[in-house]
């Protein structure tokens, strides 16, 4: 089991471990589809959408345990968030 869950709720990120949740902001998920280098997503995840020093220093600490989050959040915004407009997209469509 990982340590850090990960959800994509409503364009949000929802990071989960040990009954504590970090939010990641749907306007910040955009900005974060936009940059695919690893530096420069990393670098905005860190400095723009953790937005308050705590909540970095502990996704710092998420990190040091789990060395797989970085690939899975990236993974999750390039992906998940995707998928979610395709169903959007497909329930409007039935709905017509």
């Amino acid at each position: 089991m990982q340590a850090v869950e990960l959800y994509a709720i409503q364009n949000a990120l929802v990071l989960r471990a040990r009954g504590v949740e970090l939010l990641v902001l749907p306007n910040h998920v955009s900005e974060l589809q936009k940059l695919t280098e690893p530096k420069q997503f990393a670098d905005y995840f860190l400095q723009r959408a953790m937005v308050n020093r705590s909540a970095r220093k502990l996704f710092e600490a998420w990190l040091k345990k789990d060395q797989t989050l970085w690939k899975r959040i990236y993974h999750s915004v390039m992906n998940d968030f995707k998928e979610q407009v395709e169903e959007a997209v497909a329930t409007d469509d039935s709905a017509k």
